[in-house]
C-alpha cells in the first residue's frame, strides 16, 4: 500500500486547536478543586463529573427500585412490608425518573463531552459555561421531581383528578432547560472540531444526531409541562389553561417525547461503531451502508409513538398510519446495525474478551432479543393496549434500558474510561463479576416479568392474586443481584480512580486515533475521496507545533514539526500496516524523516 503523507492543512489545524487546548489547562490549573466541581472547560473533567452524577443517580433510582422489588417480592396483599402503597407508587416515578434522566442521560452527555473532542483531534468544548450551567441545572430540576412527595405516583396515571405535585412540574421543566443547555454544548462541541469539507467521524454523526431528535422532542414536553403547571392541575391556583384535561398530556407527552427511549441507544450506537472495529482489528463492514443508518434512525426514531397513543382520538394519519409503521419498520435499521455489528467482529473465538466488549456484545443480544418480544405487540392495535397494562411491557423496556442502554453505556466506560481517567481499571475480575452480576440480575427480572405479563400480570399495581407472586420473588432476587453488581463496579471504579496503574498519558486518546485511523482505511476502501474523510490524527497521539514545510510530494505537503529537546524539525508520513491478506488494518506506522 502506497504511504500517505499527513495533509498540511489539517496538520496546522490540529496544531492551533493544541494551542487553545493548552490555553484551556493553564486556566483549568489556577482553578481550585471546589471551582471545577462547579465549572471545568476541559473536556475530560466534564466527562468526569456527569459520570459521577450519572453514578451518583444509579445508586438513587436503583435504592427505589429495591423497595419495589422488596415489598412485591415479599407479599401479593399491598400489606407494607418495606413501603405502603402511596410510596410505592411514589418509588416507581422516581425510580424511572433518576435512572432515564439522571442516571443514562448523564451517561450520554459524558460520552458525548469525551468522545467527540477525541474523535474530531480539537479537545475543546463549545460554551463550557452553557454545558456547565445545564448540567447544574437538570440536576437541580431532577432533585425537585424527587421531592414531589407521595403525589409523585400521577406519572403512572394520566388519570384526573391525580395530580403530581407542583415542585414535580416545576422540576420536570427546570430540567428540560438544563438538558437543552447541555445539548446545544454538544452540538455546538461537534461543530467546532469540524473542518469544511470533510466528513465527520460516523460516530460523532450518530451522537449530533440524537442531539438535534431529542432537543426537539423536548419542546412539546416542556409546553405540555407548561400547560400543566398552569392549569388547575399544576397546584399553584394559576388556572390560566382551564380544565385540566389528562389526554392533552399525555398526547403531547408521549407524542414527542417518546424520541427519548432512542437517546441513550443512539449514542450507544455511534460509540459502538467507534469501538467494534478496535476489537476487530478491521474497519466497520461498511462504513458508507452504516453512515446510511443515521437519517433513517432520524425519521423512525422520532416518529414511533404509536404504542402510547394507539387507543386515544389522534388523527388516523398520525396514530394509524404514519406511527405505526414507523414502530414496525424501526425493526429494520436496528437489525441491519447489528449485521454490521456482528461481520464487523468476525469469529467471537478470534477476539480478544474483557469486560468492557462482554458488555457491549450482550447489549446486541439483549436488543435483539428486546426488538423481537416487541415487534409482534406494539405496531398492532388490537394487542397493544392489552399488553401495554401487562408486566410483558416492563420486561421489554428493561431489556431495552437496563440490559442494551445501560449495559452497553458500561461497556463503553469500560474500553475509554481508562485515557478519560489516565489509569487501568483496577481489577479485571471485579469487572467480570460486575458483568455477570448484573447480566444475570437483570436477566433473571426481566424473564420474570416477560412470563408473568403473558399469563396476564397486571402492572401498576401493588397487589395481585397468589398466583403470580412467584414471579415476583424472581424479579426481587434478580433486582438484588443486580444492586449487588452495581456495588461491585462502584467499589472499582474509586479503587481505580485512586489506585489504578497510571498510563502513558498522550495529547489524544490511543482509541480515538485508532478510530479514525481504521474508519479513514475503510473509507478509502469504499471509494471516498482522501480530501473528504475525517480528518487525520498523528499515530502515536501527539501534537507538535508547526514551524516550517518542505517540498511536496503527490499534491500533499509534508509538514514540518519541533520533534525532541533539541529542537530537531522532522516531518511525518504515515504508512497503515495491512496483514498479508489484506484483511485488516494492523495498526498506523507513522514515521518521522529528519527534515
Amino acid at each position: 500500500m502506497t504511504s500517505r503523507e499527513i495533509n498540511r492543512k489539517d496538520y496546522e489545524k490540529l496544531s492551533e486547536w493544541a494551542s487553545e487546548y493548552e490555553k484551556v489547562k493553564e486556566r483549568e490549573a489556577k482553578r481550585p478543586l471546589l471551582v471545577k466541581v462547579f465549572y471545568s472547560e476541559e473536556y475530560r473533567m466534564l466527562a468526569i463529573k456527569n459520570i459521577l452524577f450519572a453514578v451518583m443517580w444509579l445508586f438513587i433510582g436503583g435504592a427505589f427500585a429495591l423497595f419495589l422489588r422488596s415489598q412485591a417480592g415479599l407479599t401479593s396483599s399491598g400489606i407494607p412490608v418495606v413501603v405502603a402503597p402511596q410510596y410505592y407508587f411514589q418509588s416507581m416515578t422516581n425510580h424511572v425518573m433518576d435512572m432515564i434522566f439522571g442516571s443514562v442521560f448523564s451517561t450520554v452527555f459524558a460520552v458525548s463531552f469525551y468522545m467527540i473532542p477525541a474523535l474530531n483531534g480539537s479537545r475543546l468544548v463549545k460554551w463550557p459555561k452553557i454545558a456547565n450551567a445545564g448540567l447544574w441545572i437538570a440536576v437541580l430540576g431532577l432533585f425537585m421531581m424527587n421531592l414531589g412527595g407521595v403525589k409523585n405516583q400521577y406519572l403512572f396515571t394520566f388519570l384526573n383528578p391525580l395530580q403530581a405535585s407542583p415542585t414535580w412540574y416545576i422540576g420536570y421543566a427546570i430540567m428540560v432547560v438544563g438538558e437543552w443547555m447541555e445539548m446545544i454544548s454538544v452540538l455546538g462541541t461537534s461543530f467546532l472540531g469540524r473542518i469544511p469539507g470533510r466528513l465527520i467521524p460516523t460516530s460523532v454523526g450518530f451522537i449530533v444526531m440524537d442531539m438535534i431528535m431529542m432537543a426537539l422532542a423536548n419542546i412539546s414536553v416542556f409546553l405540555d409541562t407548561m400547560w400543566s403547571l398552569m392549569s388547575p392541575i399544576g397546584g399553584l391556583g394559576i388556572n390560566i389553561f382551564g380544565v385540566p384535561n389528562a389526554e392533552i398530556w399525555k398526547g403531547l407527552f408521549w407524542f414527542a417525547d417518546h424520541p427519548l427511549v432512542y437517546f441513550a441507544p443512539y449514542t450507544l450506537t455511534g460509540a459502538i461503531i467507534a469501538i467494534a472495529p478496535l476489537y476487530a482489528k478491521r474497519p466497520v463492514y461498511s462504513v458508507r451502508f452504516t453512515r446510511w443508518l443515521i437519517p433513517v434512525l432520524f425519521v423512525l426514531g422520532a416518529s414511533v409513538y404509536v404504542h402510547h397513543l394507539v387507543d386515544d382520538p389522534w388523527p388516523l394519519i398520525l396514530r394509524d398510519i404514519f406511527a405505526q409503521t414507523s414502530t414496525a419498520l424501526i425493526g429494520i435499521p436496528f437489525a441491519a446495525l447489528w449485521m454490521l455489528f456482528f461481520i464487523t467482529l468476525g469469529d467471537p473465538r478470534k477476539l480478544k474478551w474483557d469486560a468492557g466488549l462482554a458488555f457491549i456484545f450482550a447489549a446486541a443480544v439483549w436488543n435483539i432479543i428486546g426488538g423481537i418480544q416487541a415487534e409482534p405487540t406494539q405496531p398492532t392495535p388490537s394487542v397493544d393496549p392489552t399488553v401495554h397494562n401487562t408486566l410483558w411491557l416492563p420486561s421489554h423496556f428493561h431489556i431495552m434500558l437496563a440490559l442494551y442502554s445501560v449495559g452497553g453505556l458500561l461497556g463503553v466506560l469500560y474500553v475509554v474510561g481508562p485515557e478519560l481517567w489516565g489509569r487501568k481499571w483496577y481489577s479485571e475480575k471485579l469487572g467480570w463479576i460486575h458483568f455477570w452480576g448484573w447480566q444475570g440480575g437483570m436477566g433473571l427480572l426481566v424473564t420474570a416479568f416477560a412470563i408473568a405479563g403473558f399469563y396476564g400480570a397486571i402492572r401498576r399495581e401493588v397487589a395481585w392474586p397468589a398466583f403470580y407472586e412467584v414471579y415476583y420473588q424472581m424479579a426481587m432476587i434478580g433486582g438484588w443481584l443486580a444492586g449487588f453488581a452495581t456495588i461491585v463496579f462502584a467499589y472499582n471504579l474509586i479503587l481505580t480512580l485512586l489506585y489504578g496503574e497510571k498510563i502513558k498519558e498522550t495529547d489524544l486518546p490511543m482509541w480515538a486515533v485508532q478510530v479514525i485511523a481504521l474508519e479513514r482505511y475503510g473509507m478509502r476502501r469504499e471509494g471516498y475521496n482522501e480530501d473528504e474523510m475525517p480528518l487525520a490524527l498523528p499515530a502515536d497521539g501527539m501534537i507538535r507545533q508547526v514551524v516550517q514545510t518542505e517540498g511536496s510530494s503527490g499534491g500533499t505537503t509534508r509538514v514540518g514539526i519541533v520533534e525532541g529537546s533539541n529542537g530537531s524539525v522532522k516531518s511525518l508520513r504515515a504508512e497503515p500496516k495491512v496483514d498479508a491478506n489484506n484483511e485488516g488494518l494492523k495498526g498506523t506506522s507513522w514515521k518521522p524523516d529528519k527534515v
